[in-house]
């Protein structure tokens, strides 16, 4: 079943809110909205890759502790065991937009589990690229012009 334009838009929400793209989140949650997305839809997308990125940080966190012989118990958030479509997508985005490996490979596992083929797979990571590219961009445009303002 290919991915609806509806679950496409409630993706590329978690993809931006994963990414910290304000620009891109207020345009996806807007066009998520004209696809018949309920705001339920929006906010479960919005807190599903919230987790994602909390469950990164504290991977990341654990991680950079362990080169000093430290243990750290992140608070991961694991609902990555709820195989519904939608949060499939969105947590498999968002784990590729916030560059977690770890992640990526529980909401792979998790894409599997709930049918989501190969082909989906690689339009919901095409779709994590190209938000992470724009956010970004974003990023660098308020950098340049805050530096020729002389911020």
């Amino acid at each position: 079943m290919p991915v609806s334009a509806k679950e496409k838009e409630l993706a590329a929400v978690g993809l931006s809110v994963a990414a910290g793209c304000r620009p891109c989140t207020d345009h996806h949650v807007t066009v998520a909205r004209k696809a018949r997305a309920t705001d339920d839809e929006i906010r479960a997308a919005v807190a599903d890759a919230i987790a994602v990125r909390n469950q990164a940080t504290g991977i990341m966190h654990a991680h950079a502790l362990s080169h000093f012989g430290m243990a750290a118990a992140p608070n991961v958030v694991d609902a990555l065991e709820r195989a519904e479509r939608i949060r499939a997508y969105v947590r498999l985005g968002a784990a590729f937009a916030v560059n977690c490996t770890s992640s990526l490979e529980h909401a792979l596992a998790a894409a599997g589990r709930s049918g989501i083929t190969v082909d989906d797979i690689t339009q919901v990571c095409e779709l994590a690229g190209f938000i992470r590219g724009r956010a970004k961009a974003h990023v660098e445009d308020l950098a340049k012009t805050g530096a020729a303002a002389g911020v």
